[in-house]
């Protein structure tokens, strides 16, 4: 079982005129993910990371 960290973040793109995206959170946590599950299983692990972010 390899257990690969990683830092996640996300643009906040809602505005479609802005020219300007960075990155959020400015300091990306680390986030564990397991390569024998599934990335669509651990992706409500990642959203719920960031919303709390």
């Amino acid at each position: 079982m390899a257990i690969i960290t990683c830092r996640v973040q996300y643009l906040e793109d809602s505005d479609p005129f802005v020219c300007t995206n960075f990155p959020e959170p400015r300091r990306p946590p680390p986030y564990d993910l397991d390569e024998n599950i599934a990335l669509i299983e651990q992706i409500a692990g990642v959203h719920k990371l960031l919303r709390h972010r």
